[in-house]
Order: structure tokens, then sequence, then C-alpha cells
């Protein structure tokens, strides 16, 4: 066969279904305490680990260590995990939440834990969300920000330390583009490239301000072109324009690096040995740095591998997570990591004990295990004697992309195609129409796309290499 041209048979005998499971890109990943979340490109969300409080919403308490299907959710574009609540964004500008509620951080005007999704009262146009150990906070499309739950450290900054359990508006933020929430902290980065913060400031992690915290955002000092943003348990992570990292607050680990190691740190500082890096995450008290050629670097506490150097020793200095390449996202969750690869596939590292790791076992991993299953969807056809033949071709594309049916039965009036990136954005949508449809490609940047062929028989999923 030639090489450029694939194929993807689904055949069915007698009584007899053939499944045929597609990695169908998770769109965004999170991890949480004991539990991670993944949204797809099909607008379904997924949940594993602990499901001790509901997290992990599927109407029950019944923990899983492979992804399962969250209830009734459709059209996430985004997921959030914290230590035992989840949050969903839907691509409607609503936002969904399940889990642990002691404190109102489901935001919907009670305290009472829930174990199926419910809507986060009086929220539309959120564009951002970001769950911490109890408490919310959302992102609006006119700039202003939006909390609910804990506030004992003034971290919902609405200028009082009372919880809340329906969302309030943080006190004099706009122009707001990314959000953060640490443990008792909360992180804004405004459109001028500062950064602004409010809560706790115990070690230092919203910078020089009252040793106590702040209950109304203030802006931490030292820092201008800024992209983003990542709280962490007890210290705050930042991207500068540059491609430098910055950080502030606890450094007991040394997940601030190798400068002032073991000590709170109340002005941010340049992190030594990092450069070319195009994001950040903070754990609870490890980090992580993605860099532009795909690799990983991480420094901090690695009491459960959540380095993945295959070792349990802390580390000051960032180094190259080994064996980690094309990673295009990275998250960072209480003691272990997830990393999301560039052909759709997610590793994990780190404490596993509930399953979180999502390698079907509970098993502590010390390097990067294969995640079993996030995104993926198993493709029947139905019982009859039907041969169905596509091909998408060729593969590797230039200008076009040919679409072509064999099966003399497809139902070509309701078939259409639909290319994603790698982040999940659809980019085209095309009415098949006919057995051979043209499609051009010439407009999309080089690099690795899907195409989901969607018919009444059901969904082909293929990646294409655009050069």
């Amino acid at each position: 066969m030639n090489k450029n041209r694939l194929k993807l048979f689904l055949t069915t005998q007698f009584i007899f279904l053939i499944g045929l499971n597609y990695y169908i890109n998770a769109q965004t990943i999170s991890a949480g305490f004991n539990h991670s979340l993944f949204s797809c490109v099909s607008g379904s969300s997924q949940s594993v680990g602990s499901n001790t409080s509901g997290q992990l919403g599927l109407g029950n308490y019944v923990s899983h260590s492979v992804p399962v299907q969250v209830s009734g959710l459709n059209g996430i574009i985004a997921v959030d995990a914290s230590y035992s609540h989840s949050l969903f964004l839907k691509n409607d500008g609503t936002v969904w939440s399940v889990g642990s509620n002691g404190q109102g951080q489901l935001g919907d005007g009670t305290t009472t834990s829930k174990t199926t999704p419910l809507q986060v009262l009086g929220l539309t146009g959120i564009t951002s969300i970001s769950a911490s150990i109890d408490f919310s906070v959302f992102l609006k499309n006119d700039g202003t920000v939006w909390a609910v739950g804990n506030n004992i450290g003034g971290q919902l900054g609405d200028g009082t330390t009372q919880s809340k359990s329906t969302p309030v508006q943080v006190i004099g933020l706009t122009g707001i583009t990314a959000i953060s929430s640490g443990m008792y902290h909360s992180l804004f980065l405004k459109n001028d490239g500062t950064v602004w913060a409010t809560g706790d400031n115990n070690y230092g992690q919203i910078g020089s301000q009252p040793l106590f915290g702040v209950s109304t955002p203030v802006q931490i000092t030292g820092l201008n072109g800024i992209t983003k943003v990542a709280a962490g348990g007890t210290h705050s992570l930042f991207l500068k324009n540059d491609q430098t990292v910055w950080g502030v607050g606890s450094n007991y680990y040394g997940q601030l690096g190798n400068s002032n190691v073991g000590s709170n740190n109340y002005n941010p500082f340049q992190i030594t040995g990092l450069s070319q890096m195009i994001n950040v995450s903070a754990g609870y008290l490890h980090s992580l740095f993605l860099k532009n050629n795909g690799t990983v670097w991480a420094s901090g506490a690695n009491t459960y591998g959540q380095l993945g150097d295959n070792t349990t020793i802390d580390r000051s200095i960032p180094f190259a997570i080994p064996g980690l390449n094309g990673i295009i996202t990275i998250d960072a969750g209480v003691h272990f990591s997830l990393f999301l690869k560039n052909d759709t596939t997610i590793k994990s590292a780190g404490n596993n004990n509930s399953g979180q790791l999502s390698d079907g076992t509970t098993i502590e991993r010390h390097t990067p295990v294969l995640v079993n299953g996030a995104c993926s969807v198993t493709l029947e056809t139905q019982e009859n004697y039907i041969e169905n033949s596509v091909s998408v071709y060729p593969n590797p594309c230039h200008e076009l992309l040919f679409i072509e049916f064999t099966d003399i039965y497809t139902d070509y009036a309701n078939t259409i195609a639909e290319i994603f990136n790698l982040q999940g954005q659809l980019l085209q949508t095309i009415a098949l129409k006919t057995g051979n449809t043209k499609i051009q490609v010439d407009h999309l940047t080089k690099g690795i796309y899907l195409v989901h062929i969607k018919s009444p028989k059901g969904i082909i999923v293929e990646k294409i290499i655009k050069n």
C-alpha cells in the first residue's frame, strides 16, 4: 500500500462487533490532589483517581485507575482539578462543578457536596477557570475576575475574609488575561504584563506585601513583561516575554531553583538555568517548566517521584526530565505530574495511591508512564455485512487533502469532516457530499492535525501531517 495513502477498514461479520480504540487528543489536562481530569476535542471530559468526595463526577463515590466519562457534560473546552472538587468550562461560557463543597467552592449557593456536575450560579462569558484546595476562580471575557469558596486568607479578593457559596467579583481588577490559584493565594495577569495577587503571604508567595497577606489585589513589584502565571502551594512562578522564568515565595524544597534554598523569598527573582521556556506549572512543592523544543524541566520536592528522574531525591537545580520530548502541555499536581505530547498521548509520574496516574494501577511511578485510554473512543460498526472503507491522503499533505469512500452505501449528505489542531481547536468543517472530496489545507501551518469524519455510522479519526 502507498505509504502516503492511509486506509481505515471497519468490518463486521454476522453478529460480531469489532471495536477500535482511537485517541482523539486531550485538549486540556489537569492534575489535582489525588485525581486527574482530561477534556477531549469531542467536547467530552474524563476523570480518574480518587472519588471519595464525588470529584470524578460519576454520580457515585467509586474511585478509578483508568479514565471514565464524566456524567452529563458536553461541549467542554477546559477542566481544572483541585484537592477534592473539579471545574469544567463549557463552550457557551458557563462553568460546571462537582465534588467537595464544604466551603461553597462549587458555587451553587450551598455547602453540600455533589457527585454529578451542576452549573455554577450567575456565571456567563467565562474564558478561564482555576480550582484550588477549597476555592475557585473564574476569568470573564470582559477582563474581570470572579471567585467563590474559602476566603480565610483573603484569596477571593473581595475585601473580606468571609467564605462565599456564590461567586463574587474580585475588587479592582480589569484587563485581566490569565488567572491561577494556589493553596491560599490567587494570581492575576494583566494585559500590560503586570501581575496582581491577593490572599495569604506567610511564605512571600505574593511578593513584598504584608506578612499575613491581603484581601484585595495588590501588584507584585519587580515584575513586568509577564506572559504566564502559575500559583503553587506556597510559591508562585512567572514566565517573562524573553522566555525566562521568575519566582517568589517558599523555596524549602528547591521549587524555585538553587537560589536561597530552604528560605522564603519576598522579592521575585530570575530562576537560573532556564531559558527559551514557553510554559510553567507550579505544584504543591514542585515546579515544571516547558521548553520551546518540547522538553520538560523540573525542580523541587520529589518524595513520590513526581520529578520523573527515577529517584525520590529532591532537586534544587532545574533539569530536563529524561525521556520526555514533544511535550506541548504540562501540569503539576500535589505530588504528581502530567505531560501531554504532540502525538496526543499523555504521560504521568509520581504519587499514584488512588490511580491518579491513570496507568491502571495504584503503583507509584518515578519515571513517566503512559496514561491508559484518556480521550479514547471505541468505534463500532453496525451488525451487517457492509465493509466501510475510507481513505485520507496524501499524508503528509501540502496544499490539498482528499477524503475518499469506497463504500457505496455511505450517506454522503449527512457526512462531515472536521479538522482540529493539537490544542483541540476546531479549525475547519467540510460537508463531504460526494465519495471523493478535495479539501484545501494550504492555509494550515506545518504540524500535526486530527481529522474527524462523522457519518451516521460513527466517527473515524485520522492523524495527518501538514508539510
